[in-house]
C-alpha cells in the first residue's frame, strides 16, 4: 500500500488546539482513492474495483523542552467505500498511544495500539471474500545505565490477533515476548550487545469441525549484536544468533539462525535508505507454525523542498513447518509526494504485490494505483 511507503513531511503544522505549555491537539485527515486488480487476492477469477477511503482523526502530543516525560495518542476512523462491491463497504477504527520517560540513567518507552482490518494476505486468505480482524499490541521497554560503559535493557511486548469472520479457516493467537540485553560501549557512537529473548505463542482453536487445533509454543533467541554508527553513513541495530522453538504435544523442536536488523544508510544528503532483515518463527493465519526470512529496502529521495520520491522493495520467504507448503512474497512500490505547505501532503503511487505458493489456490498477484491527500491542522 502506498501509505506504507509515502514520504512523511518533517514540516510541523500549527495545532488545532494548544493545551497548556507543551500539549497540542491536531486534526489529521486523509482521503484516498485507489484501484486494485485483485480485491480478494484470489489465484483465479480476479475481481478488480475502485475504492474510496475517508479517514478523519485527532492527534494529541505532549512533552517538549526540558520535560522528562512525553506522550501522545492518535485516533483515526476509516470509512471505506467500494465502487462495485458495495457489500464490502466498512468502517475501521485505529487507536494508538505512546509515552516516554528519560533521565540521566533511565530511559523507558511504552506504547499501545488497537486497529481493525478487512483484508486478505498470503497467510490468511479465503476465496471471494475478505477477512475481518482486530489486532491489539502493548509494548514496554526500559534501559538503565549501570556504569559509564554498561547498560541493561529489558522489556515486554504483547500481541493479540482476533479474527471476526471465517473463524473456521483462521486461528486467533497471542504472542508475549520478553527481551533482555546487556550493552557495552565500544565507542561513544557504537555499542556491543549480548541478549536473550523469550517468546510464548498461544494459538487458539478454530471453530467448526476441527478438534483441538490449539497449541502453545516457546521460542528462545540467544543473540549478540551491534547498535549505533556501524560505518560512516550507516547506523542502526543488528542482532544475530540462534533461535530454538519448542512446542507442546510431542512435536519435535525446531532451530534456526536468528536475525533482527534495522539499518539506515544515508547515501547522500538527499537520499536515505532503510534496510530491515529478519529470520524468525511465525504464526500463519490458519494457525500453523512457520519459519520466515525477510528483507526490505525503503528508499526516500528529496527532489526539492516540496517534492519527494520513495520506493520500496520487499521479499519474504515463508516455510510451513507442519507440511511442505512454501510461499514467496514480493511487494514493490513507487510513490511521489508533493508538500505545498505545512498542512497538506498529496501523494500518488503504484504498488505490486505477489504471493507465489506451491499450495494450490494460495498464489495471487495484485496491482494497485493510488492517489491520496493528507491534512494536518
Amino acid at each position: 500500500m502506498l501509505s506504507a511507503i509515502a514520504f512523511s513531511s518533517t514540516v510541523h503544522a500549527s495545532p488545532l488546539v494548544s493545551i497548556g505549555d507543551s500539549a497540542t491537539l491536531h486534526f489529521v485527515g486523509n482521503a484516498t482513492v485507489f484501484s486494485t486488480s485483485n480485491v480478494f487476492r484470489d489465484e483465479v477469477g480476479e475481481v478488480d474495483d475502485i475504492v474510496l477511503t475517508l479517514t478523519p482523526g485527532l492527534q494529541l502530543t505532549s512533552g517538549t523542552g526540558t520535560s522528562n516525560v512525553s506522550y501522545g495518542a492518535t485516533a483515526r476512523y476509516e470509512i471505506r467505500k467500494y465502487d462495485d462491491r458495495n457489500e464490502l463497504d466498512t468502517e475501521l477504527l485505529n487507536l494508538s498511544a505512546y509515552g516516554k520517560f528519560e533521565n540521566a540513567r533511565l530511559v523507558a518507552n511504552a506504547s499501545a495500539a488497537f486497529f481493525e482490518s478487512q483484508t486478505n494476505t498470503g497467510a490468511a486468505n479465503v476465496i471471494g471474500a475478505l477477512i475481518e480482524s482486530e489486532t491489539t499490541t502493548l509494548r514496554l521497554n526500559a534501559e538503565y545505565r549501570l556504569s559509564p560503559k554498561f547498560k541493561f535493557g529489558a522489556g515486554i511486548s504483547y500481541e493479540e490477533k482476533d479474527y471476526l469472520t471465517f473463524t473456521n479457516a483462521v486461528a486467533d493467537y497471542d504472542i508475549v515476548r520478553l527481551p533482555f540485553d546487556l550493552f557495552y560501549e565500544l565507542t561513544p557512537k557504537l555499542d556491543l550487545s549480548a541478549g536473550y529473548t523469550y517468546s510464548d505463542r498461544a494459538v487458539k482453536d478454530r471453530t467448526g469441525d476441527f478438534v483441538d487445533t490449539s497449541y502453545d509454543s516457546e521460542v528462545h533467541f540467544f543473540n549478540v549484536g551491534l547498535r549505533g554508527e556501524l560505518m560512516p553513513k550507516l547506523t542502526g541495530t543488528v542482532k544475530a544468533g540462534y533461535r530454538v522453538r519448542e512446542q507442546s504435544g510431542g512435536v519435535k523442536d525446531e532451530s534456526t539462525l536468528g536475525l533482527d536488523a534495522s539499518l539506515v544508510w544515508a547515501t547522500t544528503p538527499k537520499l536515505s535508505n532503510t534496510i530491515t532483515l529478519g529470520r524468525d518463527f511465525g504464526v500463519a493465519g490458519v494457525g500453523d507454525a512457520t519459519e520466515e526470512t525477510s528483507i526490505r529496502l525503503n528508499s526516500k529521495y528529496s527532489i526539492s523542498q516540496q517534492y519527494f520520491a520513495s520506493a520500496v522493495l520487499g521479499y519474504r520467504m515463508r516455510d510451513y513447518l507442519a507440511f511442505g507448503r512454501e510461499d514467496d512474497i514480493i511487494d514493490f512500490g513507487l510513490s511521489l509526494s508533493y508538500v505545498p505547505n505545512e498542512y497538506w501532503t498529496i501523494s500518488t503511487g503504484y504498488t505490486y504485490s505477489e504471493n507465489d505458493s506451491n499450495a494450490v489456490g494460495n498464489s495471487y498477484t495484485d496491482n494497485r494505483y493510488e492517489l491520496s491527500a493528507s491534512l494536518k491542522y
